[in-house]
Formats: C-alpha cells, structure tokens, sequence
C-alpha cells in the first residue's frame, strides 16, 4: 500500500488537471504572506497548542513547508490545503511583533475537485493527534469522498477503489486497524443523534458508544433517558443491558416456538434471534477448504474448495485479531501459567488467609504478575497505585496477589495489597483500564528489615 505522502502527490493525471501522475520528490514552491492566505472550509479537524507550536518556530525555524493552492477571493489568494496549525502559529508570531515570520516558503499544487482535495486534506493529518470527535467526522467524510471518486472512475494512485471494500483502502490511509474503521462506521451509522453529541464531547466513552450502536433505535432512547437522570454510562453498563437483552428475546423466541435464524424478524431487532426448541442443528461430513478462512481468499487464482494444505495459508481469524483480543489472551495464558506454578507450591508458602483492614472474610484475591522493576517499589510504598485493564471486575476492598517476573519466570517474591480506591470511567486512559489505589499488607520471600 502506498503511504500517505505517495497518496497526496499521486493523484491522477485527470483528476490532478495536469499535474503529472507518476510521484516526484520535487515540487513547486513559492515565498508568500501568510496575510494572503485563508483556512479552508473542508478543514474540520480541531486545532490545539497553537502557542506552543509558536514558541518551536520562533526557536527553531519552520521545519515544513505549507501547502496551498491559488484559489483567489474575498478571503485571499491562497487557499490553504496542509498546515493550517502552521499558519495559525505564525500570524501569532506576527502579532507578537515577530514580523520576520510573516513570509512562508510554500508548496503550491493545482486546484482539484472537493472530493480530491478532502481526501488531501484527511492524508495531511493521518499522524496528528485527533479527539473522538476528529476520528468520527473524518471516517465519515472519507468515505463519502471515496464512494464519490469510485462511481466517478476517478482513482488513486496506489489503490484501486473499483475491487475490494472501501474499509481496507480507509484502515491504510488512516493508519488504522479494519476493525477500528468498522466501529467508527458502526457508529457513523447506527447510533443516534444525541449519543454522537455526547461522543463527540468526550462525555461518552468510545467503547460505550459502540456498544450502543449494536443497539436498535428504541433502546438507545431508553438508554438515553437512564443516561440523563444519571450523568453517566460505562461500557460495561451497556453490555451488561445488551446481554439481558438477548438472553430476554432468548428465552421468549423458545416459548413461541420459533425456529432459528430464518425465522421473520424485524431489521432492528435481528442480531437478537435464538433458535428454537425443536431445531435440529444438521451435522453434514466433507472437506472443509482452508482457503475460506485464508486472509488471502479474495485475490488468491487457485483458491478451491477442496484444499487441505496451502504453502500461502494466512489464518484470517488469527491475523485480524485486534489489540484487545491478543491482550485477552495473553492474559488467559499467563493466567493459566501462574495457576499451575502456584499450584505446585507448598501450603506453607501459600497466602489465602490474610488480615484485612475491613475485617471480611470473603474478599477477592486477584493473581497478578508484576516486573521485577516495580516490585520493590510496590513493597516499599513507593509505589501506590496499580494500572490494569479492568476485565477482572476489580472493585474497592479487593486483594491484589502481586508476584515477581523476571523473564518469564516467577521469582518465589510476592506481595500482597488492598485497593483502597479504584478509579473507572474517567481514567483519561483507554477504555477498559482503571486505576487502583493500593496498600501493602503481607508480604512473602522479601527481608523486610535489610531493606530489600
């Protein structure tokens, strides 16, 4: 694939109008003041830092150059297509008396069509920084731009808009995973109105707003209507309702006797269908090819279904694993890995029946694994807090077994603390993660007195 420069300067001959197809390291520029200069309308992207950005030029000079293109009117002569944070932070330099800044060496390119140019744009700012609100609007206006281009028969060089899904071409302009891309568009689509506002202003996180978007229209409002009179809706609070959902429309297509997926139902409530009682699922004997679940099924020439061994095999469900499902797992086996060695340790070193300050007998004891680097801070008190993601369900008054890795391998050192305090849905990290407060209270193998 081609990367997002090659994309910018290698639209074609057609849709360039004259500028030449084949990509070159060199270009057009030209001195220019930034007064003659005007933002451009298809520039939705926040701007941030401007200051900031201010005081690196006045330091260390314009490190790259604008991108602009002659597009004379009322609000001047040069419509700006890359760099308008640049822009911003010179014309402060300039109002700070910095008059030195107020000619720009720029690249000048040849006036395109909407669409080319929004797609110019979007490629421009695919390794900024971008809030919610940035990634939602710009899968949305690529695609729209790209949909456009593809029943044009304009093309771009590097990809080919007429075969294959337009998702594939958007996850590699954007640098993104196809299965983000997917959650952006299920979003895009399916959630409503005022979910995306609240989206889009950060006071609903991501995950929550996908999993709402899995959601038909009417129990989004009533979603909503528990969002308003609590200020507040998690991820797990949304898949939780979800999964009572199913289990509800479950429970009630079994009492009406209804009978698996082919059963009539409305386009909203179709990822809820159950079979039936007296469905008899088939068991039907034959090969089954590996090229249907090859990552390279749909450009693949000798694909067949009678394959059973293929030097190219790429498992598909393997390969589009996203981060999370490759974290879950991990986690899985280094789970599995500390039950069996703790296993085979002797009762005596074993902790199961510790004090706590809140006096129950019945709280949970989380087994964790922690790098040799933070272990000695954790029981010396320096460090008091853990990072985790959350797929454990921890909650205040929990036990953290915390236990010493070097290499892969369990040390015997282990310590054990309370969480004191947790801290969810506001964690300013990624979705799933939480915070932990913790406080030492039994500690094994460690010489506590020498200090170690």
């Amino acid at each position: 694939m081609a990367t997002g420069f090659s994309v910018m300067d290698a639209l074609n001959k057609n849709s360039k109008a004259g500028i030449e197809e084949t990509p070159r390291a060199r270009f057009r520029t030209k001195d220019i003041s930034i007064f003659k200069m005007y933002r451009n309308d298809m520039n939705f992207y926040s701007i941030s830092d401007v200051e900031e950005l201010a005081g690196d030029i006045l330091t260390f000079g314009l490190k790259q150059n604008l991108e602009l293109v002659y597009e004379p009117c009322e609000k001047g002569e040069y419509r700006i297509v890359a760099g308008e944070r640049r822009w911003l932070a010179l014309r402060h330099l300039v109002s700070k008396g910095y008059k030195e800044f107020e000619i720009a060496t720029s690249k000048l390119t040849t006036p395109q069509d909407k669409d080319e140019e929004q797609v110019e744009i979007i490629i421009a700012n695919a390794y900024r920084d971008k809030s919610v609100a940035d990634m939602i609007e710009e899968e949305k206006r690529l695609k729209e731009s790209l949909e456009k281009m593809k029943a044009a028969g304009k093309q771009i060089k590097g990809y080919d808009l007429s075969k294959g899904r337009l998702r594939e071409v958007i996850a590699s302009m954007l640098h993104m995973k196809k299965t983000k891309v997917a959650q952006i568009e299920a979003i895009n689509n399916n959630l409503i109105p005022e979910f995306q506002e609240e989206l889009k202003g950060e006071r609903l996180t991501f995950s929550a707003a996908y999993e709402l978007s899995g959601m038909a229209k009417q129990d989004q409002q009533k979603m909503l209507e528990q969002y308003k009179e609590s200020g507040e809706l998690s991820h797990k609070e949304v898949k939780s309702i979800k999964e009572n959902k199913v289990g509800q429309q479950d429970t009630q297509n079994i009492k009406n006797g209804r009978k698996g997926t082919d059963t009539k139902q409305s386009e909203e409530n179709k990822e809820y269908s159950a079979a039936g009682e007296e469905y008899q699922t088939p068991h039907p004997e034959g090969i089954t090819s590996l090229c249907y679940s090859c990552q390279r099924y749909s450009d693949c020439s000798v694909k067949t279904g009678t394959c059973t061994k293929c030097d190219q095999y790429i498992n598909k469900a393997g390969a589009e694993k996203t981060d999370e499902q490759h974290y879950s797992e991990e986690q899985d086996r280094i789970d599995r890995e500390t039950k069996k060695r703790l296993q085979e340790r002797a009762d005596d070193e074993r902790m199961n029946n510790l004090p706590s300050e809140s006096g129950e007998s019945d709280q949970k004891v989380h087994q964790i694994r922690i790098g040799s680097s933070f272990f000695d801070d954790v029981c010396s008190g320096k460090k008091s807090f853990e990072l985790r993601k959350n797929d454990r369900e921890y909650e205040q008054g929990d036990i953290l077994e915390m236990m010493e890795f070097t290499n892969g391998k369990y040390t015997g050192r282990a310590v054990k603390v309370l969480v004191t305090y947790i801290l969810e849905d506001f964690t300013g990290l990624k979705e799933d993660y939480c915070i932990m407060a913790i406080k030492v209270i039994c500690v094994r193998g460690i010489d506590m007195a020498a200090g170690h």
